[in-house]
């Protein structure tokens, strides 16, 4: 029945209500397994279901590209959490490689699914006497692996060889609408992808879990070469931290007498910088959890440099910070550089628990749930926060200050959008309104057809019609207009 409804809901449409709709069915189905099995949930999924109902109903609410695949991700994998402790486990205990894990946790449905094919066919009564179930059950099991393969090896062969499609042709003429096997595929994948996370669910054991604060490693880094390793980069990272104390941080004087205009000097090497903050969060996680340890505990040299590493980073995080915010106020905001923003604040709060790991709960369990939870609550606040939304206020608010509005871009913004985006037909220059009508106009004019289904409906999308549908009239007259300057956002 999901396996059908995976079709009805999600088939040649984009997402929008159906998709909470079917995640709660799913839930359903769990519930409904775990009474008929009498098995106890655990009362931690409870916990999980908040945001996992929240990302899913969010895929309704907001009508960004961007945000609504992080919020069906965050409900798949959340989804993925909930299989995995329903019955047996506990998140608090989880360790890194454990959240790992469950990116993968559906190849383990796989062989979940062919456990359970038996009992499928058993509950059929396949056959009449005591050992004829057994044998035919893994005779359709057989049909069942072979024609998959079958299929593709003939896709192969006939795309090969002429003559031998030509027969294939012969053969088999039976004309076969392709979308009716696309759909056929998808129900029986969704089908079978669901047979096996129930299975898997119900199969579960418990399973023995190591405290992180036992150390059961055999491999381990010592005092002095994790002191020179620490050492040596918290010295370049010094060094880097001056410079941009007097050229970044040192005013515009300072960056132009060297031959860069102060967005040009923004605007270069701000990914690196991420990416130099992520390698060093990688590195001082292992070394920390690597490094030998007296009773349990760090010794004050790696502390201390630990300590001075994670500051400096945190440093030049706000450099990157700082690089952001000086090309928004020279080019405007976009998609990228708020999400950017956003991860940049997030990560310099893992490298808080981090510090507070390294000094005072040295458990890896602890740390990566505060972890997980800081991420939850990041995704939760940019839901609210509606990115679409702040990027057109913040756009038309610089627009006052500075004259400059790119009407294309804020036009392929979302509906999320759309009651701010409105305002900029009030603006007093006649150019930037005009050519931002005409935007909107060809806007309107895009294939709707996959969100006028119900399974669709979403209210972004909703509210923007209602507010265009009565200027259409309007906007009409300017389909043509040819804008005589658009600058803003580069």
């Amino acid at each position: 029945m999901l396996g059908l409804l995976f079709d009805y809901f999600f088939y040649d449409k984009i997402p929008g209500i159906g998709f909470p709709i079917y995640i709660g069915l799913i839930l359903i189905g769990l519930f409904i397994i775990s009474k008929d099995s009498k098995r106890q949930i655990n009362k931690q999924v409870l916990w999980l279901l908040i945001p996992l109902i929240f990302f899913s109903s969010m895929v309704f609410v907001r009508s960004s590209e961007l945000l609504t695949f992080l919020n069906i991700v965050a409900s798949l994998l959340l989804l993925l959490l909930v299989a995995e402790v329903l019955f047996v486990g506990l998140l608090k205990n989880f360790l890194i490689s454990d959240y790992l894990k469950i990116i993968f946790l559906p190849f383990r449905f796989i062989r979940a699914f062919f456990q359970t094919l038996p009992n499928i066919f058993k509950f059929w009564k396949v056959g009449t006497e005591p050992t004829e179930p057994k044998v035919s059950s893994r005779v359709i099991k057989g049909i069942i692996m072979a024609i998959p393969i079958i299929l593709i090896f003939l896709g192969l062969f006939s795309s090969a060889d002429l003559i031998f499609q030509k027969y294939l042709s012969d053969l088999i003429r039976i004309d076969i609408d392709p979308e009716i096997i696309v759909r056929s595929i998808l129900v029986l994948s969704a089908t079978f992808a669901l047979i096996g996370a129930y299975s898997y669910t119900l199969g579960k054991k418990e399973r023995s879990i190591v405290s992180s604060t036992t150390n059961t490693k055999s491999y381990t880094i010592g005092h002095i070469e994790t002191s020179i390793l620490l050492g040596m980069v918290n010295l370049l990272f010094f060094g880097f931290i001056l410079v941009q104390l007097t050229y970044l941080f040192g005013g515009e004087s300072n960056i132009v007498s060297q031959g860069f205009t102060y967005a040009e000097y923004a605007r270069k090497g701000f990914f690196e910088l991420i990416a130099v903050a992520i390698i060093s969060f990688l590195l001082l996680l292992t070394t920390e959890k690597y490094i030998a340890k007296k009773d349990t505990d760090h010794t004050l040299i790696f502390r201390i440099l630990s300590t001075a590493l994670i500051i400096q980073v945190i440093l030049i995080m706000m450099s990157g910070f700082k690089r952001l915010l000086l090309y928004e106020e020279a080019y405007g905001f976009t998609t990228l550089r708020l999400y950017s923003h956003g991860f940049i604040i997030l990560l310099a709060i893992i490298f808080v628990l981090l510090l507070y790991k390294i000094h005072k709960d040295k458990r890896e369990n602890s740390f990566v749930l505060r972890a997980f939870v800081s991420v939850t609550v990041f995704l939760v606040v940019i839901n609210i926060i509606n990115p679409d939304k702040f990027i057109a206020e913040r756009n038309i608010e610089r627009f006052a200050t500075t004259g400059k509005l790119d009407t294309h871009y804020l036009a392929s913004l979302s509906d999320d959008a759309v009651p701010e985006m409105v305002k900029i037909l009030n603006i007093p220059d006649e150019d930037i309104r005009n050519g931002f009508a005409r935007e909107l106009y060809w806007r309107t004019q895009k294939d709707s057809s996959f969100s006028a289904q119900w399974q669709s409906s979403n209210i972004s999308r909703i509210n923007a019609n209602n507010i265009l549908k009565p200027k259409m009239a309007d906007l009409e007259q300017y389909k043509d207009y040819q804008q005589q300057e658009d600058t803003g956002l580069n």
